[in-house]
Order: C-alpha cells, then sequence, then structure tokens
C-alpha cells in the first residue's frame, strides 16, 4: 500500500501547475528576442535593481 501511496505523490508532483504553464508559454513567447534585445533587458533590470538598492539603503 506505501508504494500506490508514493506512486501517488509522485505523480502528484510531476503535473504541472497551472501557472507553470503559463510560465512556460511565457517564456517560449518571449525567447524570440535576439541577444542584443535581451542583453537590454538584463541591463535594465540591473540599473532598477541598483536605483532600488540605494532607495533602501538610503531610507535606513
Amino acid at each position: 500500500m506505501s508504494k500506490k501511496l508514493a506512486t501517488r505523490k509522485s505523480a502528484k508532483k510531476a503535473t504541472p501547475s497551472p501557472v507553470a504553464a503559463v510560465a512556460i508559454v511565457t517564456a517560449t513567447a518571449e525567447s524570440e528576442l535576439s541577444y542584443d534585445e535581451m542583453l537590454n533587458e538584463l541591463e535594465a533590470i540591473v540599473i532598477d535593481a541598483d536605483a532600488r538598492l540605494a532607495e533602501e539603503e538610503a531610507s535606513l
């Protein structure tokens, strides 16, 4: 009986959630960005993170 329970638990873990499916679709749709576009996006993320960090440190 414990084998059946273990099989059910592993089957549940293997089933993707709807959120994961949306993330996969989104990642697939966005993978059409060129290298330069991806680099620009990453640079914008880093600049934004630096600004947020500076604001957070200033407020402490």
